[in-house]
């Protein structure tokens, strides 16, 4: 999400390795076309929502619907191998130590 106003102003913060670490894995997981784009849209984010508390709720309501429904594609992709293995083996195991039970 591109702005057409010039950007003159610059914020400078450190980080320790294991900080820039699971910022970068994070940046990558999101698909962020940069770190610098990905640390002033969470920086622009947490001020929008500090301003509009009703704004923090319905975002990480948002969010969590997301990682929900990350959740039943990942359950769906183990259980589809896992149904069509009568027998049991290694991939009806796999799905039961995520706590699935299957029918």
């Amino acid at each position: 999400m591109g702005s057409l106003k010039p950007r003159k102003r610059l914020i400078n913060f450190r980080l320790t390795q294991e900080e820039y670490e699971r910022l970068a894995a994070v940046c990558a997981q999101r698909g962020a076309h940069s770190l610098s784009d990905f640390a002033r849209s969470a920086v622009l984010r947490a001020v929008e929502l500090e301003c509009r508390p009703e704004e923090a709720v319905n975002h990480r309501i948002a969010y969590l619907l997301e990682r929900v429904a990350r959740l039943e594609a990942g359950l769906r992709r183990l259980t589809r191998p896992a149904e069509a293995d009568a027998g049991g083996g290694p991939r009806r195991k796999c799905v039961e130590d995520v706590g699935v039970t299957l029918a």
